[in-house]
């Protein structure tokens, strides 16, 4: 068995794949961090609206994570960004700065900054040294990123789009101070047109139309499900808006939103599968996958042997009856299953992925950091057309 074993674990390299989980000990993983610029705190929200403070500051004004989880604060009253690890702690970043506004990461790691004094961007690399990245700018405020590194940078009447090289150029224009940006999961750009009281939608190619009508927008950020959340100046209010345009309230804080982020969630690899024929002997199925990170909370994934289901879709000569194992790094069998309702079916069924056929086989694990190899055999020796499904269900 341990030959053949290892042989299964050489061939799951080949199509291996990975559930990634970002190195960060923040428990509060999607929640929401707000600048209260009238109280001078940053405040943390959950799901359901529940305020809690986070930090204190000086005039606070834009919020950004880096990867591992930290919040970096631009604290206008003081000059100086600071960053705050996951437990609070709360360090200068940068200082000597010119009322910071927008801050944004590059998918590098390095942090930028809105310098709205001195009509500059800056650029901070990981270890926090600085160079000039734009300059002559007309108070720069909103930062955000798009899918391939171009800077948009919101400004008293419009919008500059910044290449990787420095290069500047006009996006968009016509704006009452565009204050925040943000990019939806389509690549559509949102803006903040403050003192126009609009929310403006700008696509790719620059079209724009108006999205919402509010008080005095002065801050935007995305959830994963592609809800816009929205801090009023006026109000106070943080108000979330579907993908559709529906409007809703998360929280009244009284006093001005003038930074919103979220903490960063699990990457999520919905969908990993191969397809393969099953013999029998070492002619097996495999899926090699590897769940990495140090958090502290296992990664839960279904695993999934898929057969007789497969017939409708046009595939012939399926496994008729699939049986699964999931091994360890060491070669040990973690869990098998047969049919898919012999165990688990409840909590399978309640992650919305259950098999459509009850001679299929499924294990729900949860598993902590390291590699793993799922296999299927035929049970009783059969063989055909089977496929090897992984989802992440965190």
């Amino acid at each position: 068995m341990k030959q053949s074993f290892l042989r299964y674990l050489l061939a799951a390299v080949a199509s291996l794949a990975a559930i990634l989980i970002p190195v960060s000990a923040r428990g509060a993983a999607g929640q929401l961090y707000a600048s209260d610029d009238g109280r001078n705190l940053v405040l943390e929200f959950t799901f359901d609206g529940t305020r809690t403070t986070f930090a204190t500051a000086n005039d606070p004004r834009g919020l950004a994570f880096d990867g591992s989880g930290n919040l970096f604060e631009a604290d206008r009253g003081t000059g100086t960004i600071f960053k705050i690890a996951p437990d609070g702690t709360n360090t200068p970043f940068a200082s000597g700065l010119n009322f910071p506004e927008g801050l944004a990461f590059d998918g590098s790691g390095n942090l930028f900054e809105a310098d709205f004094g001195s009509n500059t961007i800056f650029k901070f690399a990981p270890d926090g040294t600085k160079t000039t990245f734009a300059t002559g700018l007309d108070g720069p405020r909103g930062l955000a990123f798009d899918a391939v590194g171009n800077l948009f940078v919101g400004e008293n009447t419009g919008i500059s789009k910044i290449d990787p090289a420095g290069v500047k150029t006009t996006f968009a224009s016509g704006f009452g101070v565009a204050v925040a940006l943000a990019f939806d999961p389509s690549g559509n750009l949102f803006a903040a047109d403050m003192n126009g009281n609009a929310i403006v939608k700008i696509t790719p190619d620059g079209t724009k139309t108006p999205f919402a009508t509010l008080g005095r927008p002065v801050s935007l950020a995305f959830d994963t499900s592609g809800n816009l959340f929205v801090g009023d100046l006026d109000t106070g209010m943080i108000h979330i808006f579907s993908p559709a345009g529906i409007k809703s309230t998360l929280a009244t804080t009284s006093t001005a939103i003038t930074g919103l982020a979220f903490a960063p969630t699990p990457h999520q690899l919905l969908n990993i599968s191969t397809r393969g024929f099953v013999g029998t002997g070492d002619a097996v199925l495999i899926g090699g996958f590897i769940v990495t990170g140090n958090g502290m909370v296992n990664s839960k994934a279904l695993i999934r042997a898929a057969g007789p289901s497969m017939a409708s879709q046009g595939v012939p000569g399926t496994l008729q009856d699939p049986f699964l194992r999931l091994f360890d790094s060491h070669g040990a069998v973690i869990t098998s299953n047969d049919n898919w309702k012999d165990a688990q079916q409840v909590a399978i069924q309640a992650t919305g992925l259950a098999p459509t056929d009850d001679r299929e086989s499924a294990i729900l694990a949860s598993l902590p950091a390291g590699a793993y190899t799922a296999i299927i055999t035929g049970a009783s020796n059969t063989t055909g057309i089977a496929r090897v499904d992984v989802f992440n269900v965190q």
